[in-house]
């Protein structure tokens, strides 16, 4: 399988809109950028290990459970996302020594992966289909529609029938039929 490795690049909060958040993810060059929308509170964890004035988290249960992982057992682990599915990231966190994994929410593997210090990777065409080029100051993110809730999609379709875009709102219409025809 052809991967590509993932930096955080940082998180965001989504201004104006329900209590979500967005994950920006690069490539190591800084080409392309992939979003994975998380909520308030995966925001203000991040939030902790981020700020300078952070409080201490090696007390914290991600930390003293990585601390478990890594240092009682001597394993080394990587995320691999793999797949998107109804607006829902797949992420297997992957032992790198025997390759047995274990399905994670995205942002939880990638609040692992950062205090961990454990690699991200993304299945090549996932990130080549998903991504958009990176922009290190953007005015406004692209979000893949495949990628949002469909709680998200229902906003963003009422929200595009009521600013009359049409086209965005045919859009966010087929993409949930195509979720109803999957279930």
């Amino acid at each position: 399988m052809r991967k590509i490795k993932l930096i955080f690049q940082g998180i965001s909060e989504i201004i104006e809109g329900p209590e979500l958040a967005i994950i920006i993810l690069t490539d190591e060059a800084k080409e392309r950028q992939l979003s994975i929308v998380c909520d308030k509170h995966m925001e203000y964890q991040f939030g902790l290990r981020m700020s300078k004035t952070a409080l201490k988290t090696e007390r914290l249960l991600p930390e003293v459970l990585t601390n478990v992982v890594k240092n009682q057992g001597g394993m080394r682990f990587e995320i691999l996302i793999s797949d998107v599915i109804d607006g829902e990231y797949r992420c297997m966190l992957v032992n790198e020594t025997t390759f047995e994994s274990l399905p994670m929410r995205a942002s939880d593997a990638i609040l692992f992966a950062n205090i961990s210090n454990s690699p991200i990777y993304i299945e090549y065409n996932l990130m080549m289909r998903q991504s958009v080029r990176y922009s290190a100051n953007p005015n406004g993110m692209a979000l893949p529609i495949n990628s949002l809730s469909d709680e998200m999609l229902r906003q963003a379709l009422d929200k595009a029938v009521a600013d009359e875009n049409y086209e965005l709102a045919s859009n966010l219409r087929d993409e949930m039929n195509r979720r109803k025809e999957r279930q």
